[in-house]
C-alpha cells in the first residue's frame, strides 16, 4: 500500500478509459477497483451510522453500537458529537475500512417513517450542527463520512418509485439545509445520493442537485456515490454529477459507460472529473488507508472501556426526562424500596433500528442486569406484561453447537440437494454466533450462486415450559426439531402482511412449539435452498435464513401477573416500546401505536400504582394515550449496547437528565405536519406542509402536540438572566457579518447538571409567511448546584433568513426579529425574549 499521496492529475494522465470507467463503479459490496500498475489503491466503505459494522453482514466481527440518531440529536451536545466520530473512525479503521456511510441528516417530515431512527432530527438546524461535529470527529482521524441520502429521503416504503413534489423554498429552508450546513461546517469527503425523485428527477440524475448547487454554489469538491442499488441510467448520472456507482459489480456503467462515450453521450473531460473526484478521495483517506493495512484481517475491533464509556454517555445524555409530577425520580439506591421490573425490555431492551444502520454488539447492557447492580437482588422482581415483538427475538443464547466452544450454529454449504445422497459432503463448512444469516455478503468462496444449506446447533433448555421456535427464510426452508419436521416453508410461504426481516426480502415467520424439559437438549435442523417460491417473495440469489424463540405466554396470565406485582412492590418500572421489528429500513410504520398489549399493561399498571416509572423505547414516536395518568415518564430511544447502564444511570440519579427531545411528539397520526400527503400518492408524494415541519406546524396551528420538540425536564433547576442581544445589526453587502447572543444560567437546585439553552428567532415584520418561530442556535452548558455560568451563542445571516423565490436568493429582510430563550419550542416553555432590527435587506447565494 503506497504511503503516499496520488499526483491526481499524473494518474489520470496514465489511465486507459477501462481504468477509468473501472473507477467508477464498486468492485464488489463494498470496495472500490484498484490501479495497481499505477499505485491506485481500493478503498473500502462500512455501514454507519450509529456504528461500523465491517464488511460482511454474515458473520461480521463485532463493533461498538452506540444509540441511534434521534438519541444522539436528543443529546444537543456538538462537543459529545466530535467524541462519538473520533470513535467511528477508530472503528472503521479497525474493521479495515475508509469511508463511513454516515451520518443521515434527512428530516423526519412524518414520525412514520422506518429509518427515522437514522436521523438526528425533525429541526434542519439542529441535525445540521450535530452531523458536522459527528463529520469533523470522523475526518480528523482521516476517515471519510458519506453524508447521506441527498437529499428529502424521508420515505422509504417505495425509494425508487416515489416522486417528491415540493417547492425550492420548502427544499432550501428545510430538506437541504442539514446537508448546506454540513458542506460549510464539516466539509463532508463524500455525498450519498437518495433513491427517489425531486419534481420529477431522480435525485442521482439532478445536474440542479449534484452539480450547480452542491459544487457550484456551495463549491463544495467531494465525492457523490450512489445509494447501494440506487441507480438507473448510465450517461445521465454521470453528465449530472455522480462519481460512483455502488455496490459492483456494476449495473449501469462499464460495457454501458464505453458504449455511452463512444456514442459521445458523455466527454471525456466529464468522465475526467468523475474519475478525478474519485482519486482525491483516496488522497484524502490515504491515512486510514495506511492504518487499516497494519491489521492482520483488516476485521478487527477493539472493545475498550473508553469506548465504551462514550456509548455510555451518549446513551445516558439521550435520555429524556418527559413527566416527573410527583419527584419520583431520582430513585434512592439506600432506601429499602422494593422494585417491580415490568416489560419485554427488561431483558431485551431495544438497542437499534433494523436494516443496514444494525450490527452485532460486544454485548448488551440489559436493565434487568443493571439495575440489580444498583440495588441488592432480593429488592428487585420481575414480570414480562407482554410480548412486544412481531418476530421471536433471535435465538443466540442456550444453543451451542457440540464439540466446538463458542460457536452457536453450525452452517454446511452444498452445491447439490443434500437430502438425494446418503452421505452428502459439504462444499464448504463454517460457525457463527448469529441467528439471522443474511448472505447478501460473505458467503464462503466456491459456493456457488444456487445453494443449498444445513444450518445445525444444540438447544439445552434452562427450564420446562413450552417454548416457541420461529423460522424466517429468504428462499425455502424447512426445520426439523430432533429429526421431526416441525416448519415447513419450502412448499408454500404465507402470504405478507407486514415487513418482514433481512431488509423486508424474507418471508412471513411460522413458529412450532417445542415441550421443553429442563436440562434438556433438543437437536435443531434447518434445510434451505436460496430459490424463491414465486415471484415477489424470498431471494433469488443470496439467501438468508432467522432462528428465533421466546416462551410461550399466556396473556391474561402475564398482564394479570405484571399487575400483581405492580401492587406489591413500591416502585413499579414499565419498560417497553418498539424494536427493530417495526422500526427498519425498506418499509414505513403504518400508524404511531406501541406494539399490541403494552398500552393495556401500562395503563393497569397505572391503576394500582401511580408511582410507576414508564420507560418508552423507541426511535421516533409513539401515541401514549395513558400518558395524563403517568406522573413519571422517560424517553429512552434505542440506547446502543449501553441501553441498561445508562437508564439506570438516570433512573438513580448518577446522571441528571439532561436530554432533549429531537422529534415532536404528536397526540395522534391525524395531527402531525404530513398526515394529508404521507404515503396517499401512487408516486407523487406532495410536501403540502410547506416549511412548517415537525414543532414549526403544531405552533402555527395553535395545536398542542404530545410533547414539543425541545421538551425535556431535569434533576435539578436552572434560572435565566441578563439576556444581551443587539438593538440593531448590519450583516454587511454579503451577509458575512454575525451577531451574539448571551444570557447567564444559574443552577438554582441541590444537583449538578447539564442545561440546554435553546435560541429561537421570529420574524415580526416579514412580507413572506413564515412559522412563528425557529431554532436558529443551542448551546449545553455545565453548571454546578448554586453556580452561574455565561453562555453565547452565534448567529448569522441565516437566523434571519428565508429562501426568496421571487428573487431565487436568501433574503434576510430588514424589520424587526425577536429573539427568543426558550426551554423548548413549545411557546409555553419560552423564559427570555428581545427584539433587534435588521436595519437593511441582505441578499445572497451560496453558504
Amino acid at each position: 500500500m503506497p504511503s503516499h499521496q496520488l499526483d491526481v492529475e499524473d494518474v489520470l494522465s496514465n489511465l486507459t478509459l477501462d481504468d477509468k470507467i473501472k473507477l467508477l463503479s464498486g468492485r464488489d459490496t463494498w470496495s472500490t477497483y484498484p490501479v495497481e500498475r499505477l499505485n491506485v489503491p481500493s478503498i473500502t466503505v462500512t455501514d454507519g451510522p450509529h456504528g461500523a459494522r465491517g464488511t460482511s453482514f454474515f458473520n461480521g466481527p463485532r463493533g461498538m453500537l452506540l444509540p441511534t440518531a434521534t438519541a444522539m440529536g436528543a443529546t444537543f451536545d456538538t462537543k459529545l458529537m466530535r467524541s462519538v466520530g473520533n470513535l467511528l473512525a477508530t472503528e472503521t479503521k479497525e474493521k479495515g475500512c475508509q469511508v463511513l456511510l454516515a451520518p443521515t441528516v434527512c428530516l423526519q417530515r412524518s414520525p412514520l417513517i422506518g429509518r427515522g431512527f437514522e436521523a438526528f432530527a425533525e429541526d434542519p438546524i439542529l441535525s445540521g450542527l450535530m452531523a458536522s461535529a459527528y463529520i469533523n470527529g470522523v475526518q480528523e482521524r482521516g476517515v471519510a463520512t458519506s453524508l447521506k441520502h441527498y437529499a428529502a429521503h424521508d420515505q422509504s416504503s417505495m425509494s425508487l418509485e416515489d416522486n417528491l413534489v415540493v417547492s425550492e423554498r420548502t427544499l432550501r429552508e428545510t430538506h437541504l439545509l442539514p446537508f448546506q450546513l454540513a458542506v460549510k461546517h464539516s466539509d463532508p469527503w463524500s455525498i450519498m445520493s437518495s433513491y427517489h425523485r425531486i419534481n420529477g428527477v431522480h435525485t442521482f440524475e439532478d445536474p440542479w442537485l449534484n452539480t450547480q448547487l452542491l459544487r457550484k454554489e456551495w463549491g463544495w469538491n467531494g465525492m457523490v456515490m450512489s445509494d447501494w442499488g440506487g441507480l438507473c441510467s448510465t450517461s445521465e448520472g454521470v453528465n449530472a454529477g455522480l462519481d460512483l456507482e455502488m455496490p459492483g459489480p456494476s449495473r449501469w456503467r462499464g460495457d454501458r459507460l464505453e458504449l455511452a462515450i463512444n456514442c459521445q453521450k458523455i466527454k471525456m473531460e466529464t468522465i475526467d472529473e468523475r474519475v478525478r473526484n474519485v482519486l482525491n478521495l483516496l488522497n484524502k483517506v490515504s491515512p486510514a488507508l495506511e492504518d487499516s493495512s497494519e491489521g492482520a484481517d483488516g476485521q478487527s475491533s477493539g472493545d475498550t472501556a473508553e469506548k465504551r464509556e462514550v456509548c455510555r454517555e451518549v446513551a445516558r445524555s439521550s435520555i429524556v426526562l418527559l413527566k416527573n409530577d410527583k419527584d419520583v425520580l431520582p430513585l434512592d439506591s439506600r432506601e429499602e424500596q422494593t422494585y417491580g421490573l415490568i416489560g419485554p425490555a427488561i431483558t431485551n431492551p431495544a438497542v437499534s433500528g433494523g436494516g443496514s444502520a444494525d450490527l452485532v454488539p460486544y454485548y448488551i447492557s440489559k436493565p434487568f442486569d443493571a439495575i440489580r447492580e444498583v440495588v441488592s437482588q432480593e429488592r428487585v422482581k420481575t414480570a414480562i406484561g407482554c410480548y412486544s415483538h412481531l418476530f421471536t427475538p433471535l435465538l443466540t443464547e442456550n444453543v451451542q453447537v457440540p464439540g466446538k466452544a463458542g460457536a452457536s450454529y453450525e452452517l454446511f454449504w452444498y452445491s447439490e440437494d443434500p437430502t438425494a445422497t446418503p452421505a452428502p459432503k459439504p462444499i464448504h463448512t463454517t460457525t457463527t454466533t448469529e441467528a439471522q444469516m443474511y448472505f447478501a455478503d460473505n458467503v464462503p468462496a466456491g459456493v456457488p450462486p444456487a445453494y443449498w444449506l444445513r444450518v445445525e446447533t444444540t438447544y439445552t433448555a434452562p427450564k420446562t415450559t413450552t417454548m416457541q421456535i420461529g423460522l424466517c427464510v429468504m428462499g425455502k426452508a424447512r426445520l426439523y426439531i430432533d429429526d421431526r419436521e416441525a416448519i415447513d416453508l419450502w412448499t408454500s410461504h404465507p402470504e405478507k402482511t407486514l415487513q418482514t426481516p433481512m431488509f423486508n426480502q424474507a418471508s412471513m415467520e411460522v413458529t412450532a412449539e417445542l415441550a421443553a424439559e429442563e436440562g434438556k437438549s433438543y437437536r435443531l435442523r434447518v434445510l434451505v435452498k436460496n430459490e424463491s417460491i414465486r415471484p415477489g417473495y424470498g431471494a433469488q440469489n443470496a439467501g438468508g435464513v432467522r432462528i428465533g424463540s421466546c416462551e410461550k405466554i399466556s396473556p391474561a396470565d402475564a398482564l394479570r401477573d405484571a399487575v400483581e406485582l405492580a401492587k406489591t412492590v413500591d416502585i413499579p418500572i414499565v419498560i417497553a416500546g418498539l424494536n427493530a421489528d417495526y422500526e427498519c429500513e425498506a418499509l414505513d410504520r403504518v400508524d404511531l401505536e406501541l406494539p399490541p398489549g403494552i398500552n393495556e399493561l401500562i395503563t393497569e399498571v397505572l391503576k394500582v400504582n401511580s408511582r410507576a416509572i414508564i420507560v418508552n423505547q423507541s426511535g421516533c414516536p409513539v401515541t401514549m394515550p395513558w400518558v395524563d395518568a403517568a406522573p413519571t415518564l422517560l424517553q429512552a430511544w434505542f440506547g446502543g449496547q449501553e441501553t441498561g447502564n445508562a437508564i439506570a444511570d438516570v433512573l438513580f440519579g448518577r446522571h441528571s437528565p439532561s436530554g432533549r427531545l429531537s422529534v415532536t411528539f404528536p397526540r395522534r397520526l391525524e395531527d402531525t405536519p404530513a398526515f394529508l400527503s404521507w404515503g396517499k400518492g401512487l408516486r407523487d408524494m406532495y410536501y403540502g406542509e410547506g416549511v412548517f415541519i415537525g414543532y414549526r406546524y403544531y405552533e402555527a396551528l395553535r395545536n398542542r402536540p404530545l410533547f414539543y420538540f425541545g421538551h425535556g425536564l431535569s434533576y435539578t433547576k436552572f434560572e435565566y438572566s441578563n439576556l444581551s442581544v443587539p438593538q440593531k445589526v448590519a450583516l454587511g453587502s454579503r451577509g458575512d457579518e454575525t451577531f451574539e447572543v448571551s444570557l447567564d444560567v444559574t443552577n438554582t437546585g441541590d444537583r449538578d447538571g447539564h442545561e440546554v439553552v435553546q435560541v429561537y428567532v421570529a420574524d415580526v415584520s416579514c412580507k413572506a409567511l413564515r412559522p412563528v418561530k425557529e431554532l436558529k442556535g443551542f448551546a449545553k452548558v455545565w453548571v454546578a448546584r448554586g453556580q452561574t455560568e455565561s453562555v453565547r451563542v452565534t448567529l448569522d445571516k441565516y437566523a434571519l433568513s428565508y429562501w426568496n423565490e421571487w428573487k431565487e436568493q436568501w433574503h434576510a429582510e430588514k424589520g424587526v426579529f425577536k429573539i427568543i430563550i426558550s426551554r423548548s419550542a413549545d411557546p409555553l416553555a419560552q423564559v427570555l425574549e428581545k427584539e433587534l432590527e435588521l436595519v437593511e435587506d441582505v441578499y445572497w447565494t451560496g453558504v
